[in-house]
């Protein structure tokens, strides 16, 4: 099946078509969000422990990792309206899977959804990008960026209570249906979701070319390698942060709570605003290398956290690990679509996120195994800070050259 794409329209405003990306990957984040709430609805259902559902995670990246690569392909075929209509229905008919309610299925309900989830989110970004302003880049992909916090604030005040009142089955339902109007939306504005010349210049057939689509790009090896420590740190400080809170310093759950409720409300005003300070300056790399200082303290930070730590400085923690670990990504994007030629945007994203999808998926279960290993948290977060002490560094003097190679003054 293929889906003609558009011609001879007007050129959408920036505004619309980031309206119209938000609206689509915040009901994508919803999908994603809701294996996490579903988990302890499942684990009692199964007499197994949330650990074990908590592994969904893993396997949507898992599913991310194995499709993102082919975006280029898809939007080359489909055009950018079709694949996010595909792959938005793809996500709905993955969540309807967890009805069955057994891990072995929820498990493959989230490597489905994440085969579907992968190019979706490249698709948005690649829209986003081609349709602001180089001046306001910055700022418009973080506004998209942070319709993922804003996805994890909703759900999680809507999702629980409806399924205390009607049951898991119809927390299911009701993100499927949800991404299903999502799928309408996309159809009803089409031409928000044009990416005409997209794909030109996607690897072809055979293995050579398989293996060309999973390949960093030597241009590009500096910058994903230090995004791949940036989604180990997201792991660190986001998920295993709130676990060591409760596991080490002792806090109750509602304090708990509290405390990434506060991280993902730091996240949804931080994008924006780390994208505005990338405009100002013109330098994303410099950014970058700022999140890296910054998570550096607030690994050291959490690491003396304790059972006798005043409750009020859990806020300035709790706002650290959200500039930390959630608000690198739409950076991440600006300074890599500086790199890239816009006909092959699509392609780069959706490589980049697959490659990014190794740190998501895999930092989890070595997290927990050098925990499990060493006896505790020490070892696996000294770990992450010494991996961005050394980004930090690097990404910092990355952006005094590319400063000083810009200079009028350079080479006089």
């Amino acid at each position: 099946m293929d889906f003609p794409k558009a011609s001879g329209q007007s050129r959408p405003s920036a505004l619309a078509v980031l309206a119209a990306a938000s609206v689509t990957q915040c009901v994508a984040a919803v999908g994603f969000w809701s294996y996490g709430l579903l988990a302890p609805e499942l684990a009692a259902e199964n007499g197994l422990d949330e650990r074990d559902f908590g592994l969904a995670v893993a396997f949507i990246f898992l599913g991310a990792f194995c499709s993102s690569p082919f975006t280029g392909s898809m939007v080359a075929r489909f055009g950018g309206m079709g694949t996010v209509a595909l792959v938005s229905a793809g996500m709905g008919t993955a969540v309807l899977l967890s009805l069955h309610g057994t891990w072995w299925m929820v498990m493959l309900s989230a490597f489905l959804f994440g085969l579907a989830y992968g190019p979706q989110g490249a698709v948005g970004m690649t829209m986003v990008t081609r349709s602001a302003e180089r001046r306001m880049r910055g700022l418009f992909l973080s506004i998209r960026h942070s319709s993922v916090p804003a996805a994890a604030a909703l759900i999680g005040r809507a999702l629980p209570p409806l399924m205390v009142a009607a049951g898991w089955q119809a927390g299911v339902l009701s993100v499927s249906a949800a991404i299903f109007l999502a799928v309408g939306f996309t159809l009803l504005a089409r031409p928000l979701f044009r990416l005409d010349d997209e794909g030109g210049r996607v690897p072809g057939r055979g293995l050579q070319a398989l293996a060309d689509r999973f390949r960093v790009p030597r241009s590009m090896r500096f910058l994903w390698g230090a995004g791949l420590v940036f989604a180990v740190s997201q792991n660190a400080v986001t998920i295993f942060s709130y676990l060591y809170l409760l596991e080490v310093a002792g806090l109750d759950p509602i304090a708990a709570g509290i405390f990434a409720s506060n991280l993902h409300l730091t996240a949804l005003i931080g994008r924006p605003l780390l994208g505005w300070v990338c405009d100002r300056t013109g330098s994303a790399l410099a950014v970058l290398g700022a999140i890296a200082v910054v998570a550096v303290g607030t690994i050291a930070a959490l690491l003396n956290v304790g059972p006798g730590t005043p409750a009020w400085l859990l806020v300035p923690l709790a706002i650290a690990c959200g500039l930390a670990g959630q608000c690198w990504n739409p950076v991440f994007v600006t300074a890599m679509s500086f790199e890239v030629e816009e006909s092959r945007l699509a392609e780069m994203n959706g490589r980049a996120f697959g490659f990014l999808s190794i740190g998501w998926m895999g930092s989890p279960p070595a997290i927990w195994g050098l925990i499990e290993l060493t006896g505790g948290y020490a070892v696996p977060f000294a770990i992450v800070l010494a991996a961005n002490a050394v980004i930090a560094v690097v990404l910092i003097r990355a952006a005094r050259l590319r400063a000083r190679r810009r200079s009028p003054q350079a080479g006089a």
